[in-house]
């Protein structure tokens, strides 16, 4: 029978205690309780399709920055439209795809892989779960948008079932608040606004981006709406690309005259003018002839300019772009890109865990935190070439760390080189009539 000391007691009843910490946090699976969810409480609207114009956009965005009377919703259906533009949904996804791309991790106080939380987040294969991707991805739109309110869905086997974002227009990032009407005016003591502060949704709905800033998307707005040009190059290239048919009649035998409208109706492609014996007709072009020059040129300068907003330089974009500037190009988007890793980092560990402790989903008395693998990453062909150079040295390589790093199962068993008889034969015939004994 062995005896324990007080000591080895106290160290016994200790690890028996976290182990059944351990076991309260093990495959928890909790509904988010119904007052939780702010996107219940959200009158659902369809944003409207709106012509944009400048006026109607800082009149607008006036709306939007107003303090006492925040409205956004006006300004919302612009950049619906906004973002449809070519140029800028193409940089954002690039932005968004380069940051939420890489490989995570989510460590313990040692900065040793914490594999049990791990799972929380991503899946065997490293990648993020469904959920965790949405989240990264909702941190990066708020660059876009200024500001995001996301809800942490239902929590099934120790992760989140889904994640969604709170409509723009309902968000009032000055107060930390949202409205669950669109349509109606804000007003602070109204029962039409919820407070995330002092709501039950505080724990469940996490924010990030500014409360005044209003994103790049508005930013990039002047030059979206400055690109309208394409209409007037499309009607320039109807008018004078194609040479106009003009026919002569006499306007007042209306017969003679129909007869030429309806042979110019069954024709398709140029415009077509009909006059009489006695007009004349003149075409005079202002600005050059050249389309290009007059709203080609106009384009180029505005996707430029939205390049610039949104990652910072255009030799990634730009097909034109030079090999020397556009390795300059490409440091200056990584930096750009390191700084969103860097916020997705930070509302991580300082918003996302610590809300995942307040759920049950972690324990409150373990301390894990999330970082980004800037470690350099080779090829399955950059390893194949470096285990090939180890082994041709004399440094017998690992068959385990061959696996690994290039997926080929490998069988430690060494076997010889058969012997090449053609050339077994020439060596002996250099040995008895080579050069040497010559």
């Amino acid at each position: 029978m062995k005896i324990y000391r007080d000591s080895e007691i106290s160290k016994l009843k200790d690890s028996i205690k976290k182990e059944a910490r351990s076991d309260v946090f093990k495959n928890i699976s909790k509904n988010r309780p119904k007052e939780s969810n702010a996107l219940d409480t959200i009158i659902k609207e369809q944003l409207e399709r709106v012509t944009i114009d400048i006026g109607k956009w800082r009149q607008y965005v006036e709306a939007a920055e107003d303090i006492d009377n925040p409205d956004r919703l006006e300004l919302m259906e612009q950049y619906k439209e906004f973002v449809d533009d070519y140029q800028l949904w193409a940089v954002m996804q690039t932005r968004i795809a380069k940051a939420t791309s890489g490989s995570f991790k989510i460590m313990d106080q040692d900065g040793e892989i914490d594999e049990d939380e791990t799972k929380k987040f991503l899946d065997p294969q490293g990648f993020p779960l469904p959920w965790f991707r949405n989240f990264m991805t909702y941190i990066v739109k708020s660059k876009f948008y200024g500001f995001e309110a996301v809800q942490l869905g239902n929590v099934i086997n120790d992760t989140f079932d889904e994640v969604k974002n709170i409509p723009e227009e309902n968000t009032i990032p000055y107060y930390d608040a949202m409205i669950k009407d669109v349509n109606i005016t804000f007003s602070k003591e109204s029962d039409n606004v919820i407070y995330f502060k002092d709501s039950e949704f505080d724990n469940w709905v996490i924010r990030v981006g500014s409360k005044t800033d209003l994103g790049l998307i508005n930013k990039c707005a002047p030059y979206v709406i400055y690109k309208k040009v394409f209409g007037n190059w499309s009607q320039h290239a109807s008018i004078f690309g194609m040479p106009m048919r003009v026919g002569t009649t006499s306007l007042a035998d209306n017969e003679r005259r129909q007869n030429l409208i309806n042979a110019f109706l069954e024709q398709e492609g140029a415009t077509w003018l009909i006059k009489d014996e006695n007009d004349q007709v003149e075409f005079i072009e202002s600005g050059g002839t050249d389309p290009h020059q007059i709203y080609g040129m106009l384009i180029e300068k505005c996707d430029a300019a939205i390049s610039k907003i949104v990652l910072g330089q255009t030799g990634t974009t730009d097909e034109k772009a030079y090999s020397g500037s556009a390795g300059v190009h490409a440091v200056t988007e990584s930096d750009v890109i390191y700084s969103d890793k860097l916020d997705i980092k930070a509302v991580v560990n300082e918003m996302l865990i610590p809300r995942m402790k307040k759920i049950g989903m972690i324990s409150d008395s373990k301390k894990i935190f999330g970082g980004w693998d800037h470690s350099e990453k080779l090829t399955i062909q950059e390893w194949g070439t470096v285990i090939a150079q180890l082994s041709q040295s004399g440094f017998a390589v690992d068959p385990e760390d061959v696996e690994k790093h290039t997926t080929i199962k490998v069988d430690p068993t060494i076997v010889s080189t058969p012997e090449n008889k053609s050339i077994s034969i020439m060596n002996k015939i250099d040995k008895l009539y080579g050069k040497d004994n010559s």
